[in-house]
């Protein structure tokens, strides 16, 4: 059974991939592209090298593997069937011919004129080397240096102290583990104070308000005026017509009489 897992792990993996023409895909840092497709034959480029496919055949260009394993031809709308494999094994340890630190860097490292390293088989600038070079200055953090990246783990607190901000305007309170940094002012200068109120005196006291009435000084809110409803005018207007009217139509039948 193991012999029959290990065989499993060692099969070469085929990747199936339908593309256009110009279409670029992206297949183990190896950068595939359609150039051009025509009826019976098309053209591949890895990596910026290119070579002719006739249907079913099979070539190698910069370690990958291509079979064109079918053709659409319909004009804009062509497209191939590629069946991509590499032909070395990225990560064995060793840095093949068909590899580089582009391609590989598990194997063959980065480019050593770069301070890079490898992580994740992709060349990356390092955020740091040691824990120490992830310091960010907070209790209340543990600070670690991981694949040459830095990580920052929140911790709780255990009291008020560790909830400094170094905020002279916050009150720190450590909450059943959870820091609450609380501002502890109503104002800092008379103008946060205005209360648009000319009969008072508006200072700001110990980051509190004060409001001081001024004597002999009265301050009144102007009322606001309901506009009159248009049509409520107008119906009233309507009714005054029709009492005037009927009033004179009476009095004419009365002195028929």
């Amino acid at each position: 059974m193991k012999k029959l897992i290990l065989f499993l792990l060692l099969l070469p993996i085929v990747f199936a991939s339908t593309l256009q023409k110009d279409q670029v895909l992206d297949f183990n840092n190896h950068e595939i592209k359609i150039i051009g497709i025509q009826e019976s034959k098309v053209l591949v480029s890895v990596d910026g090298v290119s070579n002719i496919f006739s249907l079913n055949e099979e070539k190698i260009i910069n370690g990958v593997s291509i079979t064109l394993t079918n053709i659409f031809y319909a004009d804009e709308l062509s497209t191939a069937d590629l069946d991509l494999e590499l032909t070395y094994d990225c990560g064995d340890k060793k840095c093949d011919s068909f590899e580089s630190f582009t391609t590989c860097c598990q194997d063959c490292g980065c480019n050593p004129s770069t301070t890079e390293k490898c992580v994740d088989n992709e060349c990356i600038q390092p955020e740091c080397t040691k824990d120490i070079n992830c310091n960010d200055n907070n209790s209340l953090t543990t600070d670690t240096c991981s694949d040459y990246k830095c990580k920052f783990t929140k911790i709780k607190c255990k009291a008020n102290t560790d909830c400094n901000d170094n905020n002279l305007d916050t009150d720190d309170i450590c909450d059943k583990g959870n820091c609450k940094n609380i501002l502890n002012y109503v104002c800092k200068l008379d103008e946060d104070c205005n209360d648009d109120n000319p009969c008072t005196i508006d200072k700001c006291i110990n980051k509190d308000c004060s409001y001081e009435k001024k004597t002999d000084c009265e301050f009144k809110k102007e009322e606001k005026k309901e506009t009159p409803n248009v049509d409520n005018t107008l119906i009233e207007e309507k009714t005054e017509v029709k009492k005037g009217f009927l009033s004179r139509f009476f009095g004419w039948i009365f002195n028929l009489f």
